[in-house]
């Protein structure tokens, strides 16, 4: 299990190994760094330089850390001096969790603006692409800065005085909304409307979320105007939606929530259709057993999807199938005094060769610096067991190539419209769809 905790005296050596892995660092880079360990070692009750790890159990090793802190003579301003995660862990969502841990504290705070400056040369390329996806803006460029054509490019973020997290009854609805709380909502709501803009023909004016679970996107949309439909074939999950709605303050869009699976069309009213943009997140499409589901989905999605509107999938990687790719990740959400601890897995090694394969989800929770009473009890916990079909991306396009209305826009690897599916970089494959 992965878990995150503060920097301690022993944790030296494995910084000055960790930072030896990172090939985009510089000897110089590296040597900066390691200055901040020491100022922080020296000086514990000086809060200057943070550092929040993420560290691996069995094997114990470091896999990744972050290091911010206030910048000086600013009342709530950060920088984000160093970021840097083992080759050994990549792919496992490391950077985000230490990106949103560091958020969150902030946002504890009282929030405020992060700052962050990295290079445009090339080791520094995806450093840039990670914060765009994260919803960093690139606030200035200074050009030529660190050396002839290695531009100095400073990101900037603003963060809420509350992480916009929360969940009711200890379900399984509101475990599996905690266990994704990691993501950043906002940030891939932006990412969908560029793919519209980049790819489509339609300002997006209304969305349509299949297997919409807790619904966030659809919150995050609405906030900025933009009405909503959530589809998602679990009852408990539908409700658990409408129930953390609420009444949405003023100047929120409409959403509207339905039972229906990925291949049935949503029962909501005539004048709700067609949409502007449509969405599958997190690999929920995988759930359709073949690819004559998913066609069927997504001739679905196309008679459902204004003419010149986008449909987006976000895929799994299909190099997770091979041993060298990420089929096994475990992560720990902290919600108030709640510890969420999450597994998931994908059974490679009982791969069929149609390329389904069985999944697993658990989540469980503890209350923090609960009495020895109430740890013994039994909480509640979540299981979720199943079988994904994951196509490889010449699988997508027979897939694809079978529905007339759609055609193959773009198959990226990131949350960025610039990240190419075959980007060194890529973790997973999004494929984007246009409507003819």
């Amino acid at each position: 299990m992965i878990t995150q905790r503060g920097l301690r005296t022993d944790d030296r050596p494995a910084l000055v190994a960790l930072l030896a892995s990172v090939d985009a660092f510089t000897d110089d880079e590296r040597e900066v760094a390691l200055e901040l360990v020491d100022t922080r070692l020296a000086r514990p009750e000086v809060d200057e330089y943070r550092f929040i790890l993420s560290a691996s159990d069995e094997p114990a090793e470091l896999a990744g850390y972050i290091c911010y802190g206030r910048t000086p003579m600013t009342q709530s301003t950060y920088d984000l001096y160093w970021l840097a995660t083992s080759p050994s862990f990549a792919r496992m969502g490391i950077a985000r969790g230490l990106v949103a841990a560091m958020e969150e504290e902030i946002a504890r705070e009282g929030g405020g603006l992060i700052r962050v400056e990295t290079g445009s040369r090339e080791g520094h390329t995806a450093a840039a692409h990670f914060y765009d996806a994260l919803g960093f803006e690139r606030t200035a460029v200074l050009d030529d800065f660190y050396a002839p054509d290695d531009d100095l490019i400073i990101f900037t973020k603003r963060v809420k005085t509350e992480r916009d997290v929360s969940f009711h009854e200890m379900d399984e609805a509101g475990l599996y909304d905690a266990a994704f709380g990691y993501r950043d909502y906002g940030a891939e709501r932006d990412f969908l409307l560029a793919c519209a803009r980049e790819f489509g023909e339609r300002e997006v004016k209304r969305v349509l979320a299949w297997a919409c679970g807790p619904a966030r996107h659809l919150f995050a949309f609405a906030d900025v105007g933009i009405a909503g439909i959530g589809a998602d074939a679990g009852k408990a999950m539908v409700a658990y939606a409408r129930r953390i709605a609420g009444p949405r303050r003023s100047g929120s869009a409409e959403v509207t929530f339905v039972r229906a699976d990925l291949d049935e069309k949503p029962k909501v009213p005539r004048a709700s259709l067609p949409v502007d943009l449509s969405f599958v997140a997190l690999s929920g499409i995988h759930q359709l057993g073949n690819a004559k589901d998913i066609e069927k989905h997504l001739k679905l999605a196309a008679s459902l999807l204004a003419p010149g509107g986008v449909h987006v999938i976000e895929a799994t990687h299909p190099s997770d199938l091979t041993a060298a790719g990420v089929s096994h990740t475990e992560w720990t959400e902290m919600v108030g005094d709640k510890v969420i601890d999450a597994r998931f897995r994908m059974h490679i090694e009982r791969m069929s060769p149609e390329r389904v394969v069985p999944v697993s989800l658990e989540v469980s929770y503890a209350v923090k610096g609960a009495p020895a009473a109430t740890a013994q009890k039994p909480q509640p916990s979540l299981r979720q067991d199943g079988e994904w079909f994951i196509p490889d991306l010449a699988g997508w396009r027979a897939i694809v190539g079978a529905v007339p209305d759609f055609t193959l826009a773009a198959a990226l690897g990131d949350f960025n419209v610039e990240v190419p599916f075959e980007h060194q970089s890529a973790w997973r494959l999004i494929l984007v769809l246009k409507r003819v």
